[in-house]
């Protein structure tokens, strides 16, 4: 069984990527989504946001040649959208800019793999949309051993239709030892609403292994919210991962399992485009657990009621949230995580980090780490091995 994790590629999420160790990075089917990068310096106030993705294309090159297979998907995010993924994802000539990008990542790094982008112009009727979608698989299936396909289950009903529409070649495709995989993308979950989702797919995962009898199907998703007080508490709380409860219960429905995948614990929605918080931000740190939860701890500046400055500097702040971690009844070790390491770090001494980006990296490292070590669990407990 394989853990498919989802990236966004922001700046947290590839410090994660390279702080994990080389032995789980090989356990893992990554999809590396191409979002916008940060805002370029630009004097001109009138002139348009640029955002150039030339470090997410090094990345994928460079950082992601330990992983099973680098897949490779343009967001859905409307917020990480920018004109560069926007003309990836035209449907001329069969996508033909994205199979030459797809292309051009695989000539630097041989795990790239791709995801068939289903993007129609307004103008496009349906021969072209058809004829467009049709000439980019076959521009993969003659290069690749893998095709990608990455579904908005709650929110595109068409997409049954593209999966019949594809049928006869990715049947073929599969026939001649290849794999056709189908993500089934949950997006946010919230929580509480896993047996609902589970009960709504059942039938489509039917429908599915109708029409494309041997495609790997995979239940991707995340719960992690933008906001942590809004399911939990000002300074403590625990919520449990929805993601891994609904992929729990659509197998219990199965009878032909499917696949695990999630965002690494990360809310789809990138801040680096909001105006930041200030010296007044809480320090917070946020616990995977091995019990299938999230706990964290945040801490409250001291401000002088007088002045209204910032009293306890961010590096105090964070070492308080790391010795209340420690403390908690919830915590268990994590062996062999640069993540967990840099809590005990901090709890003991000065944090690595005073900033949230860096402990988002921190949670997401742990949260790998404790999807990889229960699955490879699980997987001994049944008699497969190490997965």
């Amino acid at each position: 069984m394989t853990y498919h994790l989802l990236l966004k590629m922001g700046d947290s999420e590839i410090r994660a990527w390279k702080h994990l160790s080389p032995q789980r990075k090989a356990a893992l089917s990554v999809h590396c989504e191409i979002t916008r990068g940060r805002k370029r310096p630009n004097k001109d106030k009138s002139a348009p946001i640029e955002y150039n993705i030339a470090k997410i294309y090094s990345a994928i090159a460079e950082d992601f040649t330990e992983c099973q297979v680098c897949v490779v998907d343009i967001t859905r995010e409307p917020s990480l959208r920018s004109s560069e993924t926007q003309s990836l994802g035209n449907s001329a000539n069969g996508y033909a800019l994205w199979v030459a990008k797809v292309n051009e990542l695989h000539a630097e790094n041989a795990k790239v793999r791709p995801t068939l982008i289903v993007n129609p112009s307004e103008d496009d009727d349906y021969n072209q949309y058809e004829t467009a979608i049709l000439t980019q698989f076959d521009a993969f299936a003659e290069r690749y051993d893998l095709i990608s396909y990455r579904a908005s289950v709650l929110h595109d009903e068409g997409f049954i239709d593209d999966l019949t529409m594809l049928a006869d070649r990715a049947n073929a495709f599969v026939e001649q030892g290849k794999r056709f995989e189908i993500l089934l993308d949950f997006e946010f979950v919230q929580a509480s609403t896993a047996p609902l989702h589970a009960a709504y797919v059942a039938p489509l995962i039917s429908q599915i292994r109708t029409i494309i009898p041997h495609a790997s199907i995979v239940s991707l998703g995340t719960s992690f919210p933008k906001s942590v007080t809004d399911v939990g508490d000002e300074e403590r709380d625990e919520f449990r991962l929805e993601e891994l409860a609904l992929y729990e219960a659509i197998n219990r429905a199965q009878n032909q399992p499917i696949e695990y995948g999630d965002y690494g614990s990360i809310n789809p929605i990138r801040n680096d485009a909001f105006i930041p918080v200030g010296q007044y931000l809480r320090a917070r740190i946020d616990f995977p657990t091995d019990k299938k939860s999230i706990y964290y701890h945040r801490v409250a500046p001291n401000v002088d009621p007088n002045t209204k400055k910032l009293i306890s500097p961010r590096s105090s702040m964070y070492k308080a949230a790391a010795k209340r971690v420690m403390a908690d009844a919830s915590h268990s070790p994590l062996r062999g995580s640069w993540g967990y390491d840099k809590i005990v770090e901090a709890a003991t001494k000065a944090p690595e980090g005073s900033s949230p980006n860096f402990w988002i990296s921190v949670r997401m490292e742990m949260h790998i780490c404790r999807r990889l070590d229960a699955m490879a669990q699980q997987a001994t407990s049944s008699g497969l091995g190490d997965t």
